[in-house]
C-alpha cells in the first residue's frame, strides 16, 4: 500500500526523494506538523525538534501553515515550492538552495541559513528576526515587508537584484511581463531604500535624525576609538542616536565630504580636539551648516577654535582633568547644546515660516 505524502516524508530524505522521483505530481502539505520531541509519556514537549529532513528534495510543494520549529533541513534542494505562513522558527536550513520558490508571511524567527542559496524566490512579509543570514548568494528575490532587524550576514555573500515593490510574483515572472521593479543589491538596505522612495518617508527621516543624532569626532588611535565608542554608550543611554565615521569610504565621496554628509543630519557635533583631522572636519561643516557644537580636551582648544566660537554661537568647550570629569562637564554642555539647536530651529521658523 502507497503511503500519502504527508506520512512518506517523515521518515527522511531517503525515503521521500525516492517518493519524490516516483510520484510527479504536485505533493500539498495542509497544516503539517513537522515536529517531534516527546517526553517519556509520549507526550510532545517544547524542546530539540527530531524530526530530520536534512538532504530533502522538495519540488512544487506547497506547504500551508506547517508547525516546524527547529526543523533540520540541512542541505536541501528546495525547488518551485509555495510555503503560505506557518512557524520555522529556529529551523535550520545550512547549505539550502532554494529556487524559483515562494515564501508568504512565514516565520523564520532564530533560523539558521549559513551557506544557503535564494535564486528567483519571493520571501514576501517572512520574519527573519535574529536570523544567520550568512548564505551563500541570494538573487533575483523579492524581499519586500520582511521583518530583518538583528538580521545576521556576511559581507562576502553575493546579493543582486533584489525586489523591494510589493508583489506575490517571481522576479523571473515580473521580468516577463515587461515590468523593471525598483531593486537593491543589499537586503539590509532594503527597507532603508525603500522608505526613502517616498518624499514624505524621507522628511521624515531627516527629522528623526535632526532631533535625535549626534556626529562623534575623534582620533582612533592611543585608546580614542574606545573613548568614542564608550560615547556611543553614553548617548544611548540618552535617547541620543549616535553617528560615528568608523566605516569605509563610499566609493563617490571624499572623507571631508563624507563627515559633511553626517554632520548635515545630526543635532549637534561632539569632538575630540586629539584627533589630528578633527579642525579640518569642524572647519568644513561649520561652514555649511549652523550646528551646535561640543569640543573636548585635556588641554585648551587649539587657537583658531576661537574663529569657530566667533561665527557658531552655539560652540561650547570641555577642558577635562579625568573621564569622570569629562562625562560630568559633558551633561551640562549637551542641555546647551540642545538649547541652541532648538534656538536654531526657532531662527528657521522666524526666516522661512
Amino acid at each position: 500500500m502507497t503511503l500519502p505524502p504527508e506520512e512518506v516524508i517523515l521518515k527522511g530524505a531517503a525515503a521521500w526523494n525516492k517518493w519524490q522521483e516516483e510520484n510527479k505530481f504536485p505533493p500539498h502539505f495542509a497544516r503539517p506538523s513537522w515536529y517531534e520531541c516527546r517526553d517519556e509519556r509520549g507526550m510532545q514537549i517544547k524542546g530539540r525538534n527530531e524530526l530530520d529532513f536534512s538532504g530533502i528534495h522538495l519540488t512544487n510543494a506547497s506547504v500551508h501553515l506547517a508547525f516546524a520549529e527547529g526543523l533540520n533541513m540541512r542541505n536541501a534542494e528546495v525547488v518551485g515550492c509555495h510555503f503560505e505562513e506557518g512557524d520555522f522558527s529556529r529551523a535550520d536550513f545550512s547549505n539550502t538552495t532554494f529556487v524559483n520558490t515562494k515564501f508568504n508571511k512565514t516565520i523564520l524567527t532564530d533560523a539558521v541559513f549559513e551557506g544557503a542559496k535564494f535564486i528567483n524566490c519571493n520571501l514576501n512579509r517572512v520574519n527573519l528576526v535574529n536570523a544567520d543570514f550568512r548564505l551563500k548568494e541570494i538573487r533575483e528575490t523579492v524581499v519586500y515587508g520582511i521583518s530583518a532587524w538583528d538580521l545576521k550576514t556576511d559581507p562576502s555573500m553575493k546579493q543582486s537584484r533584489l525586489v523591494i515593490e510589493k508583489s506575490y510574483e517571481l522576479y523571473s515572472d515580473l521580468i516577463a511581463s515587461g515590468k523593471i521593479p525598483m531593486m537593491v543589491d543589499d537586503i539590509e538596505m532594503a527597507q532603508f531604500v525603500y522608505y526613502l522612495s517616498s518624499h514624505k518617508n524621507m522628511r521624515n527621516m531627516i527629522n528623526i535624525l535632526n532631533s535625535k543624532g549626534v556626529l562623534l569626532l575623534g582620533k582612533f588611535k592611543d585608546g580614542g576609538l574606545e573613548r568614542l565608542y564608550n560615547l556611543m554608550d553614553w548617548f544611548k543611554t540618552r535617547n541620543y542616536t549616535p553617528m560615528l565615521f568608523d566605516f569605509e569610504r563610499p566609493n563617490s565621496l571624499d572623507y571631508t565630504e563624507t563627515v559633511i554628509t553626517m554632520a548635515g543630519l545630526a543635532k549637534f557635533i561632539v569632538a575630540d580636539l586629539s584627533g589630528g583631522s578633527v579642525p579640518q572636519e569642524l572647519y568644513a561643516t561649520l561652514s555649511s551648516f549652523q550646528k551646535p557644537v561640543i569640543v573636548y580636551s585635556d588641554q585648551p582648544a587649539y587657537s583658531m577654535f576661537k574663529d569657530i566660537k566667533r561665527k557658531n554661537r552655539f560652540s561650547f568647550e570641555i577642558v577635562f582633568s579625568d573621564e569622570k570629569d569629562l562625562y560630568a562637564k559633558m551633561e551640562h554642555s549637551v542641555k546647551e547644546a540642545e538649547l541652541g539647536h532648538a534656538q536654531l530651529a526657532h531662527d528657521l521658523i522666524d526666516s522661512h515660516g
